[in-house]
């Protein structure tokens, strides 16, 4: 008797631990203090862990969440994988994806030179990196 008694309770117990954490997992960010700013310095964290080195050459704008990538990389494993962190960064909505794969010529009518790229005119450049 004492056993199941002590099996029962363990049971209630463990169901309590998974309820409560799992309840932790689905709190979300409370993105209606986060900045574009920030959701542009959070996406070039994210990508200065594996892709420091393609920083240069992409531009990251910010707009209500709605988040451009703009210029070029190296690969298109290197590009997927760009898309990806942003697409998983912290309050952002939906990402446009103008990232080339190869490196980048000359900037055309209307674009300006951002790090190694370029972008239209009327942006912002926000390009990180050496």
């Amino acid at each position: 008797m004492k056993i199941k008694s002590f099996v029962k309770m363990a049971l209630a117990v463990f169901s309590l631990l998974l309820i409560f954490n799992f309840g932790a997992y689905g709190q979300k960010t409370d993105c209606s203090t986060t900045t574009d700013a920030q959701t542009v310095d959070a996406i070039y964290d994210g990508m200065k862990i594996k892709y420091e080195n393609q920083m240069n050459h992409i531009n990251v704008r910010s707009k209500d969440g709605v988040v451009t990538l703009e210029g070029w990389a190296t690969t298109k494993k290197i590009r997927k994988q760009i898309e990806k962190i942003a697409k998983n960064t912290s309050c952002v909505k939906r990402v446009t994806s103008d990232l080339t794969v190869g490196a980048g010529g000359g900037c055309g009518p209307g674009q300006k030179k951002c790090g190694g790229t370029c972008i239209p005119t009327d942006e912002t450049c926000n390009v990180r990196g050496g």
